[in-house]
């Protein structure tokens, strides 16, 4: 019967999870692009080398190794075997969820708790290197209640390992040391008898936080990275906030988690009675993890990965390796349900309304969207040349296809450009004309290349002042991207041939 529910987890993991690149236009081609420098360097970058506007500023490459990997994939499968790759991934991490704790739970506890969590993940499934930190977390988790609760010490042995590749493949390594710090914790107010075993798997672990390109600043970026952001990114903002903003998929994401605070709440408050003490590892998982979803919703998929083992610890049925009496339950409805649930989804796959809540982006397949290309491609057929001004959205990719022979204005980094540019130059460049006129002369652009789903009210304001200026005529748009060209006597052959009159964006 415990077959039949991974069969439908796993299902429902790769429906929600086998989409197109969404980030298309966002990250992936910058990282694809630094991974190349990187293998051909043999040398990590730590200045902002993209940008012609800020190229000297400190930047902590802090997820290099992931760049690298998807680097030598994309070029032995393409960006279809990435989005492949990444389902993988993720499937592997529910697997090792599943692995540790169904000797734990009972089978409704683990279906209904994995399956919220999922809800929850789906929020974060696109091609970015925070697959590696679902994975190398999913491990940790794993090797801890392996430990905690079936007395398993091999697990404990690999996470010094784990946490080497993880330091240099994302930031949030620093949750590998919290959930051992958690362990540690539990196992000395319980009074393990490995706890010095734990103690010195932490200490050894913490060490290897420093084994990065950084040194000790890179292992201590984590606590630092947002004192230096100068740009507001949507998932970098609290539940909160969004509450007020949001639309969407976003704020059903956002809805979705506040729904799961209440059988949280229910889960813990079982565990409370099933001893303070005992559960000290995971009230404070619970606690931590919960706070860092309400703070940033990029978090949400964190959040409901630790969500899997709270609940189906606190939902579990009193016949588990854990519980103090057995009692018995019939498996007969709770088969039924998982095998006409798994029909039904099947059904719904294959008929295609099962998306029609999604945005097609997100619709299963391995289409891979055109993004900015075409407006790329409009700039190499016609042979034009920077300096470029750019938003924040387009700069990942025109790095991708562009770099070294062009340089972004700036790109998807807030930490790999100053606060100060991005309140002083960027920003006012698209809100006040006077200010365009003033810098547009000084950095010598020539010509614009815009995302134009960019709603942050500067871009919306500047698309439309830009849309009437006739120094700057649009000579391309599309569904992704608009391209203004400055009214020059050597841009004005392609003016003329592609020039488009408007009454405003």
């Amino acid at each position: 019967m415990k077959a039949t529910i991974w069969i439908l987890l796993f299902t429902l993991l790769i429906v929600f999870s086998w989409h197109s690149l969404t980030s298309i236009n966002q990250d992936i081609g910058r990282h694809l692009k630094l991974g190349e420098i990187i293998w051909q360097t043999k040398q990590v970058p730590t200045t902002n080398l993209f940008s012609y506007t800020e190229p000297n500023h400190p930047f902590i490459n802090h997820h290099w190794l992931s760049e690298v990997w998807f680097y030598g994939l994309d070029q032995w499968v393409g960006l279809k075997g990435l989005i492949i790759f990444k389902v993988v991934a993720l499937v592997a991490v529910l697997g090792l969820l599943l692995y540790a704790l169904s000797p734990l739970v009972s089978s409704p506890a683990l279906l209904f708790s994995t399956f919220l969590g999922i809800m929850l993940i789906r929020e974060r499934t696109d091609v970015r290197p925070e697959i590696f930190s679902y994975l190398f977390l999913a491990f940790f988790l794993c090797a801890s209640y392996r430990f905690k609760y079936l007395g398993e010490k091999k697990w404990l042995y690999w996470l010094p390992l784990v946490q080497l590749l993880w330091v240099n493949s994302h930031i949030y390594f620093i949750l590998g040391a919290a959930i051992l710090t958690f362990l540690l914790i539990d196992v000395f107010v319980n009074h393990h008898p490995d706890r010095k075993l734990v103690f010195w798997v932490w200490l050894v672990t913490l060490l290897i936080t420093l084994v990065n390109p950084s040194g000790l600043t890179g292992a201590l970026s984590p606590l630092t990275i947002f004192q230096h952001y100068g740009y507001s990114v949507a998932e970098n903002q609290s539940i909160f906030f969004l509450l007020n903003y949001a639309g969407g998929i976003m704020l059903n994401n956002i809805y979705i988690f506040l729904s799961t605070l209440v059988f949280l709440g229910i889960a813990l408050w079982r565990l409370v009675r099933q001893g303070v003490r005992q559960n000290t590892f995971n009230f404070l998982l619970a606690t931590s993890f919960t706070i860092l979803a309400m703070t940033m919703i990029r978090n949400f998929a964190l959040y409901g990965l630790t969500l899997v083992p709270v609940l189906s610890l606190g939902f579990k049925k009193a016949n588990s390796p854990v519980a103090k009496t057995v009692t018995r339950f019939n498996p007969k409805p709770i088969f039924i349900f998982s095998a006409t649930l798994l029909t039904l989804l099947i059904y719904a796959i294959a008929s295609n309304n099962f998306y029609d809540w999604l945005p097609s982006s997100q619709r299963f397949g391995l289409a891979v969207p055109a993004g900015a290309a075409p407006a790329v491609e409009f700039i190499k057929t016609n042979q034009l040349h920077g300096p470029i001004f750019n938003n924040f959205d387009v700069g990942s990719y025109l790095i991708w296809k562009l770099f070294p022979e062009e340089k972004v204005f700036v790109d998807g980094r807030p930490e790999a450009y100053s606060v100060d540019f991005f309140e002083k130059v960027y920003k006012p460049m698209q809100t006040d004309p006077v200010r365009w006129q003033e810098l547009s002369e000084q950095y010598q652009v020539n010509y614009v290349v815009f995302d134009h789903h960019d709603t942050t009210p500067w871009a919306q304001a500047f698309l439309t002042a830009m849309s009437k200026n006739p120094d700057w005529p649009i000579v391309f748009v599309d569904d992704y991207s608009i391209i203004f060209l400055k009214r020059t006597a050597q841009n004005l052959l392609v003016i003329e041939k592609f020039a488009l009159v408007t009454d405003g964006f």
